[in-house]
C-alpha cells in the first residue's frame, strides 16, 4: 500500500504525538509499504527518516499564524504530490480550524482517513464562535473521510455523539510502544548511568509533557505523604512544558525539598540531565527536557512507575497513554487512576480491590495484574496505592514481569500498524 501520512508536528522534537507518528510510520514501512510522511518545515531539522519518506512543507515561522499557515500550503502541497505519486489512501493527523483533508480528497479523487488522538471540543477553552468553527470544520471532515482511527473507544464514542458519525467508520486502535527501545534493564545499572546511588532509596517516578491534565499535583501531594512513612522515598519527575513552573511551584508550597536541574518551561536549555545530584540533598528532582535515549535509563532506574491522570477531560475522551506503555515495555509496575477515557483498567488488568481494615471492601485502591489503580484525583488513594507497592518488592517484580510480557503481546507498534492497514484497506474498498 502507498500512503501519505500528514500532521502538524515537529519531529525533531520527541513528545507523544510525534513518537506515535515515528513510529507508525516506520512498523508501516517494515511491513512492506510505501510510507511519505508530511510536516511543516521548523527551523531544528526533522529526525532522519528511517525507512519511509519524509517530505516537509515550507512554513512562516509567525507564533499565531503558523498552524494556520500549514493549512493552507497543505491544500497545495499534499494535492500536488499526491497527484504525482497517487497514494493509496491519504492518513491526515486531526485539525482544528480547517477542512483541508476534505478538500485535498476532492481535488485528487483520493479517499482519505484521520487520526483522532483526542476531542477537540472537550478540550479547547474558546469563545463560542470560535467552538462553532472548529464543530463544524471536524463534522466535515469527519463526516466525509472514509474512516477515522480513534487512539481510544472513548473518543470514537464522543465523535459519534456529537456528529452523528456512523459507528462502522469509527475504528479504535490503541497507541504502541517501542520494544526495542523501551526494554528491562538491570536497575542497578541504569542508576549508575544517572548518578544515582544503587541502594538505599525507593525512586518513583513519572515522565511526559507538563499539561493541566497530566495530574503531576496528584503525585506530589501523595508525595508529601508518602515521605512520612518513607523518607527514603525520592520521586523523580522526567519533563518539561507550559505547566512546568506551576508544577515546581506548587511541590515548594507543600514543603518538598526540590531540586531543579533545568528550566521546566519550553525555554532551550543546555544543562546537563547527569548525572542527579545527592538524593540528600533533593525529596523531588525535576529533570527538565532530557535527552530521548535517556528516557527508557530513567524509567528503568525507578522501582515504581505513575500516572495519575485526572478526571473531567480524561473521564469524556481522555486519550491512549504513552507513559504506562513505555513503563510496561521497560518491565516497571505502575501506580495510575481509573480513568475510563484513558483506559487504564484495560492497561493494569483487575485482580483485587483492597480491604479496609475492618474487612469492607475499599473502592478507591484496586491491585491490578501490572500495578495499581485508584480512584482519580484522590492524593490519599495515590499515596495509598503507592505504599501497597513500596511495602511489598516480590509484588512489585511480579507486576514487572507481568507489564512486560503485555506489552509485548498487546503494545507492540507492528501490532498497531496491522490494525492500520486492515481499517484502510476496509476504507479503499467502499471509496
Amino acid at each position: 500500500m502507498r500512503l501519505f501520512y500528514i500532521n502538524y508536528a515537529d519531529l525533531s522534537v520527541a513528545y507523544g504525538a510525534t513518537v506515535c507518528i515515528v513510529e507508525l510510520a516506520k512498523a508501516l514501512a517494515r511491513q512492506g509499504h510505501e510510507v511519505t510522511v508530511i510536516v511543516p518545515q521548523f527551523k531544528r531539522n526533522p529526525l532522519p527518516p528511517d525507512g519511509f519518506d519524509l517530505l516537509t512543507i515550507p512554513n512562516r515561522n509567525i507564533r499565531f499564524l503558523r498552524k494556520v499557515w500549514f493549512y493552507l500550503a497543505s491544500t497545495f502541497w499534499v494535492t500536488l504530490w499526491a497527484l504525482r505519486k497517487r497514494p493509496d489512501i491519504l492518513y491526515w493527523g486531526e485539525m482544528t480550524y480547517t477542512i483541508t483533508p476534505y478538500l485535498v480528497s476532492k481535488l485528487t479523487g483520493i479517499p482519505y482517513a484521520i487520526i483522532a488522538h483526542g476531542f477537540a471540543p472537550d478540550e479547547l477553552r474558546v469563545s463560542r464562535w470560535r467552538m462553532a468553527i472548529v464543530k463544524w470544520c471536524q463534522k466535515v471532515y469527519f463526516g466525509n473521510a472514509s474512516v477515522v482511527i480513534t487512539v481510544t473507544p472513548k473518543i470514537a464514542e464522543r465523535i459519534h455523539e456529537v456528529y452523528g458519525i456512523p459507528k462502522e467508520k469509527l475504528v479504535p486502535i490503541e497507541n504502541g510502544v517501542n520494544l526495542e527501545r523501551f526494554r528491562p534493564m538491570d536497575k542497578f545499572e541504569a542508576r549508575r548511568q544517572l548518578g544515582l546511588p544503587e541502594t538505599g532509596y525507593i525512586y518513583i517516578g513519572w515522565v511526559g509533557y507538563f499539561f493541566p491534565w497530566s495530574g503531576v499535583e496528584t503525585l506530589l501531594e501523595a508525595a508529601k505523604k508518602i515521605l512520612a512513612e518513607f523518607p527514603n522515598a525520592r520521586f523523580i519527575i522526567v519533563g518539561h512544558g507550559v505547566w512546568g513552573t506551576h508544577l515546581s511551584d506548587f511541590a515548594q508550597s507543600l514543603g518538598l525539598k526540590v531540586h531543579l536541574m533545568k528550566p521546566l518551561n519550553n525555554a532551550p536549555s543546555h544543562s546537563p540531565n547527569i548525572p542527579l545530584p545527592d538524593p540528600a540533598t533533593w525529596q523531588v528532582c525535576f529533570t527538565g527536557e532530557v535527552a530521548n535515549e535517556l528516557v527508557p535509563v530513567f524509567i528503568n532506574s525507578w522501582d515504581i512507575a505513575t500516572a495519575p491522570y485526572p478526571g473531567g477531560r480524561n473521564e469524556k475522551s481522555g486519550g491512549s497513554s504513552m507513559k504506562i506503555r513505555e513503563y510496561f515495555g521497560c518491565g516497571v509496575p505502575v501506580v495510575t487512576t481509573d480513568v475510563a477515557g484513558i483506559g487504564t483498567r484495560w492497561l493494569i488488568g483487575e485482580v483485587e480491590t483492597e480491604r479496609g481494615r475492618n474487612g469492607e471492601t475499599e473502592s478507591k485502591v484496586t491491585i491490578g495484574e501490572r500495578g495499581v489503580l485508584t480512584v482519580p484525583d484522590d492524593a490519599d488513594a495515590f499515596a495509598e496505592g503507592l505504599l501497597t507497592l513500596i511495602r511489598d518488592a516480590s509484588l512489585r517484580e511480579q507486576m514487572g514481569k507481568n507489564a512486560r510480557e503485555f506489552a509485548e503481546t498487546h503494545c507492540s507498534w507492528d501490532e498497531v500498524a496491522r490494525q492500520t492497514v486492515k481499517a484502510f484497506e476496509g476504507a479503499i474498498r467502499k471509496a
